[in-house]
């Protein structure tokens, strides 16, 4: 399976990604090998199709503009077999011509895109004009109407269920439409109907297409019915179609630091959501999705979070479904959706220079140097068309290791050049950041400049991009995550970044603004290893956090021990062969024991909550102490993963 999360176009971004590079200049081609790899949902295929077109209708200058071909297949290879989020400024080009082929699908495409990226209203909009428009086929209308009853009845269920209710299925898709319906009746209290609609739905999913995941997706919406309703021989029978025996995901620690603090939106601590993944969601349908939520309206912040989550996969199986609550404080590794890649392609694709998608093969370093040469004997050493064969070149330096010096300063070279191309040719101001401090971290890595040459850098930077409008705060709030996420940095140089990104973030947003009090809280982890109790309490105050907070207590409290044996792994679940991971928070008493504990994250939905909550007391800690004395502290989150005990 070819791999797109990651499409080969960022410096940090770029994936360990392959090639497939023509020999020799061949007459343009017209894009046919591509659609019918598309068709055929062969997307490896389609990926190495997709490079050797590109390889074939290089321009003949970069100052040519963006290719609507290239744009086209691409846009669609992204959207069915990548992160749809990362295409929207490019199916927005797209979108724009009204010559389009296929407007409407691309608008379908748009729509699942803005859906993905959190985008709701204006994918609700999307879904509404493809709907309406007599010119799209059927079955982009029936999407475009699944689409719209998914937004609408997050708000609305009601409203949702009606839309559904007036919708023509299509052969084949009758199980999808009572689906949605069925969602739609839970969350509006209706559950004798919604019954009825996800027994439809069951019986209806054998007759779709393999591609579609009909059953395991009907199969996660009724798991969570029964789980709600205490049936947990069908949950456990339900969770195996298409469960068995398959690996943990991974990504529940980012939900858990995502999801909305309790009171924000009106969301209370006993509300809870059930959102269901796709592994490989159809054209026009993105990668999650709602499947209840305990009262209509807290759905959007929860989903959002989610938005915000590219790192939740699953492993292995079709589709899946997580249980979601609110946390009681702010988090410190709260995450945002800085989509650089969105930017990076709208960026480069304009100018001509298209990105080397990752088809699993194995690198050809010879045939990268070949390309390499090629381009600079076309446009030239400084050109923007460089840029996609610059960055798989390192990204496969990257990917071979660090071992070696000569690795390490070819890393650092590279890097530098690609920073010179893209300020040289005016590129996106986050993207120029963010490659101009890839080659600072680089330099050290190389030892080509000092720990502290590259904190001033670092500190030059952040204060130029501060004052830089054209820099998002979420960008700069990735990098300055990323920048002190690592213990081992100097905590002189994460303080100082620390610092300088607070004091831009407050100047743009309010105090009570996520990013602010998760800078704030990394700031306070730092200030309480540095033994800094004054300081560690004035900001605490300046940022009005609650006293008794686990994550601002100094020293730090420290997982010490747990007794979760393989006895307590469920029995049922061990016949099932169900494995999962939950996440927890409570609060550690003065004995340092975890206590009222709560579940964050439920993966799989209930399977595991009863043995996860009455087995927390068994978590151990080095317990919050204040002038020596220890005190109860709260709200401190634990992942439980589990794992077959054999």
């Amino acid at each position: 399976m070819a791999k797109f999360g990651r499409i080969c176009t960022g410096i940090l971004l770029a994936g360990t990604c392959s090639i497939t590079l023509a020999a020799s200049p061949v007459p343009p081609g017209d894009g046919r090998a591509v659609d019918q790899a598309l068709t055929a949902h062969d997307y490896r295929r389609a990926a190495i199709e997709l490079n050797t077109l590109v390889a074939q209708r290089l321009p003949p200058t970069d100052k040519a503009g963006p290719d609507p071909l290239l744009d086209r297949l691409l846009a669609q290879l992204i959207s069915v077999n990548g992160s749809p989020a990362s295409a929207i400024t490019l199916l927005t080009r797209l979108t724009s011509d009204a010559k389009l082929r296929d407007l409407p699908h691309h608008r379908l495409l748009l729509a699942t895109a803005r859906e993905e990226a959190g985008q709701f209203k204006q994918a609700e909009r999307d879904y509404q004009t493809v709907r309406a428009d007599r010119d799209a086929t059927a079955d982009d209308r029936l999407s475009a109407a699944l689409g719209y009853a998914r937004l609408r009845m997050m708000e609305s269920p009601d409203e949702a269920a009606a839309a559904l209710q007036a919708t023509q299925a299509l052969p084949g898709q009758a199980w999808e439409v009572d689906l949605q319906r069925a969602r739609a009746e839970a969350l509006g209290g209706h559950e004798d109907a919604s019954r009825a609609s996800l027994g439809r739905a069951w019986a209806e999913a054998p007759l779709a297409g393999a591609e579609q995941a009909a059953a395991a997706r009907v199969a996660s919406d009724m798991l969570v019915a029964a789980g709600r309703t205490g049936e947990r021989n069908r949950l456990i029978a339900l969770l195996t179609v298409d469960r068995l025996n398959r690996g943990v995901s991974t990504g529940q620690d980012v939900l858990a630091a995502d999801v909305p603090v309790c009171g924000f939106s009106g969301v209370r601590p006993e509300d809870s959501v059930a959102i269901q993944f796709v592994r490989q969601a159809a054209p026009g349908r993105p990668r999650f999705s709602l499947i209840w939520a305990s009262r209509p309206g807290i759905a959007t912040v929860f989903l959002n979070a989610v938005a915000r989550d590219p790192d939740y996969r699953i492993q292995d199986g079709q589709a899946t479904a997580i249980v979601l609550k609110c946390r009681t404080a702010p988090a410190a590794d709260y995450q945002v959706k800085a989509n650089l890649e969105d930017q990076v392609l709208s960026w480069s694709t304009a100018r001509g220079a298209y990105p080397l998608l990752d088809t699993g093969d194995e690198t050809d370093a010879a045939a990268l140097a070949s390309a390499l040469a090629e381009r600079e004997r076309r446009y030239g050493p400084t050109s923007v068309m460089l840029l996609p064969v610059l960055q798989r070149i390192l990204a496969a330096t990257v990917a071979g290791g660090f071992g070696s010096q000569e690795a390490r300063t070819r890393a650092a070279a590279l890097s530098h050049r690609i920073a010179d191309i893209i300020g040289s040719n005016g590129g996106p101001p986050d993207l120029a950041l963010l490659s101009t401090l890839s080659a600072t971290s680089l330099d050290v890595a190389a030892q080509n400049k000092s720990v502290a040459a590259a904190q001033a850098d670092f500190q030059m930077l952040l204060e130029q991009a501060g004052k830089n409008n054209a820099v998002s705060l979420d960008t700069l709030y990735t990098l300055v995550s990323g920048a002190t996420a690592l213990s081992q940095a100097p905590s002189v140089l994460r303080t100082q970044l620390l610092d300088q990104a607070l004091a831009v973030v407050r100047a743009h947003s309010s105090a009570q603004d996520p990013r602010t009090l998760a800078l704030a809280l990394r700031l306070i982890g730092v200030r309480s290893e540095q033994g800094n109790a004054e300081a560690l309490s004035g900001l605490v105050r300046e940022y009005g956090l609650a006293q008794d907070l686990c994550s601002v207590a100094a020293p730090a409290v420290k997982f010490t021990s747990s007794n979760i044996t393989a006895d307590d792994y469920p029995p049922d679940l061990i016949q099932a062969l169900l494995q999962g991971r939950t996440v927890l928070e409570f609060s550690i008493d003065p004995t340092g024991v975890a206590r009222t504990p709560r579940i964050l994250v439920s993966d799989p939905p209930f399977a595991f909550d009863a043995v996860a909550v009455a087995k927390s007391s068994t978590l151990n800690y080095e317990p919050a102490k204040r002038a020596g004395t220890a005190y109860t502290c709260r709200a401190q989150t634990q992942a439980v993963r589990w794992q077959l005990p054999y």
